[in-house]
Parts: structure tokens; C-alpha cells; sequence
């Protein structure tokens, strides 16, 4: 199906354009934004070497952008993720040395696209961020490649603070396309079901708070 055409359209400082939707979503309005064109690569010998080491993880490791790029190293669980325990200023050392922000670390996607993250920035003052809607929509084009075109990514929980990011793949003129957003609150413990959920709700969500304002 044909995306709408753009409900609104936001410009940066930078002159960087963004497409955004709002549609009405029961009680609550929802809107999404299209990033622009994600890059991958894979990573220099040096990037991996560099990055791993602090943050204990394993290999795998690709880099991705929007503008600026980070690492995206993926692990083998959403456990394995939880009991991650960086040592922060070695990975802001090695960042600074790569000239990336940080490390956007992710367990692999379940059949319905559900996994979790944690983002690691301390060369630019975060030591792990609530959420990130731009390592998000990074991990996304990466998982488009191998089949998984929609995915809810949770976020937060090791800092108090949960959150749950969405973002939708689409083929584009340039390549692969994404739409990144949020998700409504999710009951504690459980997964939602991608496929139902919407796909058009656009920001950080906190899962203790209503996703937006009532109408």
C-alpha cells in the first residue's frame, strides 16, 4: 500500500528535511517520521578491535548511519543484553578515537520482531540513553536485509526508565526506507504483537505513561 502523503514536514538546522504522519489512533493521535536513507557498512578492522573489548561483547559487529554513523553489535540474548556491564571509559576512548558517538547494542529480533537494546554514548555525555529512535532506525535497515520488515524494540529498563521504540521497512526509489516511531504502554513481562501494533506513533514513549495526549 502507497504511504499518505506527508502530514507535516519538519526542517533541522542542518537543512535536513523530514517527511512526518499523524493519524488518529482510537483515544490518542500517532504520527511517524521518515529518517531518510540508512548507510551500512561493514566495520574497518580497527572498529571492532577498539569496541568490543569494553563493552564485553561478542563479534558481529556492522556500522550504520543516519548523518552520523555508530556501531550496531548485536548479542545473543535479551538476557545476555541486560547483563551487559560496560566499562564506559573505555568505550568513550575508543569512540573518540573512531570518531563515532557510541555503540547501539541489540538482542536478535523474536518471529514477531520484538527485541530489546541498550545505546551506549558517552563520548557525547550519555552514558546509556532511555531511548534511541536513531540507533533504532539503523538496527532496522540492518534486520530489513534479512527478512524482518517490522520491529519493537524495548529500551530503558537497565536505567529505571522503559521505553518502546517502532520502526517499519519499506523499499524506496534509493534503497530501503524506514519509518520509525513508538508503541502504546506495554503490560510488564510481556511482548506486544508487532502486527497489531501501530506503526505510526512517533517519538520516545515512557511504557509507565499514555503514549500522547488524548484528543
Amino acid at each position: 500500500m502507497a504511504a499518505p502523503p506527508p502530514w507535516w514536514r519538519t526542517t533541522e538546522r542542518r537543512a535536513t528535511t523530514f517527511d512526518g504522519w499523524v493519524v488518529r489512533d482510537g483515544a490518542y493521535f500517532s504520527a511517524s517520521f521518515d529518517p531518510g536513507p540508512v548507510g551500512l557498512r561493514t566495520p574497518t578492522a580497527a572498529e571492532p578491535d577498539l569496541a568490543l573489548a569494553p563493552l564485553g561483547a561478542a563479534a558481529g559487529v556492522r556500522v550504520a548511519g543516519v548523518g552520523r554513523e555508530r556501531l550496531l553489535v548485536p548479542v545473543a540474548s535479551r538476557a545476555a543484553l541486560a547483563a551487559l556491564d560496560p566499562d564506559l571509559d573505555g568505550l568513550r576512548d575508543a569512540c573518540d578515537r573512531l570518531g563515532l558517538p557510541g555503540a547501539y547494542v541489540h538482542s536478535p529480533p523474536s518471529p514477531t520482531g520484538g527485541l530489546a537494546a541498550r545505546m551506549f554514548a558517552p563520548s557525547i555525555g550519555v552514558p546509556e540513553d532511555i531511548a534511541n529512535a536513531n540507533g533504532t532506525t539503523r538496527v532496522a535497515a540492518l534486520l530489513a536485509r534479512r527478512g524482518t520488515t517490522r520491529i519493537a524494540v524495548d529500551m530503558g529498563d537497565a536505567v529505571g526508565s522503559p521505553a518502546t521504540i517502532t520502526a517499519t521497512a519499506r523499499p524506496g526509489p534509493s534503497g530501503v526506507r524506514i519509518r520509525v516511531g513508538g508503541a502504546p504502554p506495554r503490560p510488564p513481562g510481556s511482548e506486544w504483537p508487532v502486527a497489531r501494533r501501530p506503526d505510526r506513533l512517533s517519538g520516545v514513549i515512557d511504557r509507565r505513561r499514555p503514549c500522547c495526549s488524548k484528543a
